[in-house]
């Protein structure tokens, strides 16, 4: 058996014999959720139509669609979404909209807020879609 063949056994067999004790101390505590899920439909379906259905607005201001419950209580969303509707109780969702007095009429500006919490600067109003990133911009999630 040559050195490199002896350190790979050898690593492998110790690890194995570690393994169940670390899964074991793993089991016994339990830590608070650090995760969530986001989701950021960019090109997606209309907020209206799947998340802030609006059944009893004008035909001309409601979709098409029908809403259903879920299970946290005066929440309805989509008929398309019977599976996170049995989800509902631990959902966050977000239905309001505001742009602080700097409209620019331009959703890469929203999508620069909603990522990274910081208000678009005047670029956005200034370049619209023909702004590329900088430097400073803050990092973003995607």
């Amino acid at each position: 058996m040559d050195r490199r063949a002896f350190l790979m056994a050898s690593t492998a067999s110790l690890g194995g014999m570690a393994f169940p004790s670390i899964v074991g101390a793993a089991k016994g505590r339990k830590k608070p959720a650090k995760s969530t899920i986001l989701f950021f439909l960019c090109g997606g379906s209309s907020h209206v139509d799947m998340w802030d259905m609006k059944p009893e607005a004008p035909m001309e201001y409601r979709g098409p669609f029908r809403p259903i419950k879920t299970t946290a209580p005066d929440i309805d969303i989509c008929e398309h979404l019977p599976m996170t509707a049995k989800q509902g109780k631990h959902l966050a969702i977000v239905r309001s909209v505001t742009d602080f007095g700097r409209a620019t009429g331009d959703h890469h500006a929203g999508y620069y807020y909603n990522l990274t919490g910081n208000v678009p600067d005047i670029t956005f109003r200034t370049q619209g879609n023909n702004r590329r990133p900088y430097s400073t911009d803050a990092p973003y999630m995607g």
